[in-house]
């Protein structure tokens, strides 16, 4: 995509105007011109969208002093937009809806409490294996997390792309997962291991397979969930 210059007039460039939208990837911006694509989504998209519909409602029909305790804790949560400063912030809204998804994802959609956003623990994706089958492979890996207190409240959620060996990540073309338990936590002294795995879609056709992972953690008790951590095996 064409990268955007700055110039003494504009330093950086952000959200969309007319049919061009600008955007950040690795700290660089970028534009692109608005598609019109006649592909509609796959069933699983149009599922999302009813959950992101879902979670529009519930906003909107919340009593105005929730939305205004949702304004409050929104205040301590950086925005992913520049500029990236401790004066910019996600809304209330943003927030609000975060936690709907991340409830959805684990299974238990409902209408979130508001709630301070939590300290994530730290964690570590180490992918084991690949077991490739006819149509999905299976991907083991290791998680290893900074906390041996309550480790059962963060669940591992991804975007994988499996490619030949080689083969860079089309970001279009990850698809979302989430990992189910494959043993049980093993509590060590300063973290806390546990083996998971996924079912992701596989069409390549090779002996060796390698995956390109996005993975984030949710928490069950707010349905929060932090940003992206990049994982590639090969």
């Amino acid at each position: 995509m064409p990268k955007f210059n700055p110039n003494a007039l504009i330093e950086d460039c952000w959200s969309s105007i007319g049919n061009i939208t600008f955007y950040h990837r690795g700290g660089q911006c970028f534009w692109k011109r608005k598609s019109r694509p006649a592909f509609r989504g796959t069933p699983a998209q149009l599922d999302q969208q009813q959950v992101h519909l879902r979670a529009i409602s519930a906003w909107q029909h919340l009593d105005h002093s929730l939305q205004l305790q949702w304004n409050h804790f929104a205040k301590s949560v950086p925005s992913h937009r520049p500029p990236y400063d401790e004066n910019h912030h996600i809304s209330g809204f943003n927030l609000f809806v975060s936690a709907y998804h991340g409830f959805s994802q684990l299974g238990n959609e409902h209408v979130p409490v508001p709630q301070p956003f939590p300290e994530f623990s730290s964690a570590a994706l180490e992918v084991l294996e690949i077991i490739p089958g006819a149509e999905t492979a299976a991907i083991r890996c290791r998680l290893t997390l900074a906390d041996t207190v309550h480790p059962e409240r963060w669940h591992l959620s991804a975007r994988i792309q499996l490619t030949a060996p080689g083969v860079g990540c089309d970001p279009g073309k990850m698809r979302s997962c989430m990992a189910s338990p494959a043993g049980p936590i093993e509590i060590g002294q300063n973290t806390s291991n546990r083996e998971v795995s996924f079912t992701a879609a596989n069409s390549v056709i090779s002996s060796s397979i390698q995956a390109h992972v996005k993975y984030r953690l949710i928490d069950e008790m707010t349905g929060y969930r932090n940003n992206w951590h990049k994982k590639k095996t090969g």
